[in-house]
């Protein structure tokens, strides 16, 4: 997908929205949260303003989300399956997350 200006402002004012959503937070409790103006959420949303990086990092922040959850649709689809895999994964216990941990070293350190 080739990307201009209008197709990242559009792609990131769904990924805000959708993330909003899944949070049930209004515009005015976000917006409040991320220490910006509701008017400004509201052009995010609608495609008509870019945000700066700090911004974005205080949406995420108040969304509890990382920021690679609002740009997923930016890269190609080989990192929705990181993304995925990592989402998964922090949903492990510690126990879990080691047993992982020491599987993975297992693959790489015996290069099958």
């Amino acid at each position: 997908m080739q990307l201009n200006d209008d197709k990242l402002r559009e792609i990131l004012s769904q990924n805000i929205r959708s993330a909003r959503l899944s949070c049930g937070l209004t515009q005015e409790l976000l917006a409040e949260m991320s220490d910006i103006s509701l008017t400004f959420l509201k052009d995010l949303e609608g495609g008509r303003s870019a945000t700066s990086l700090l911004t974005l990092i205080n949406l995420c922040n108040s969304l509890n989300i990382t920021p690679n959850e609002l740009l997923k649709d930016f890269f190609k689809p080989s990192h929705d399956k990181a993304i995925g895999l990592t989402q998964q994964i922090n949903l492990l216990n510690d126990y879990q997350k080691n047993a992982v941990h020491a599987l993975i070293q297992f693959f790489i350190n015996n290069d099958m």
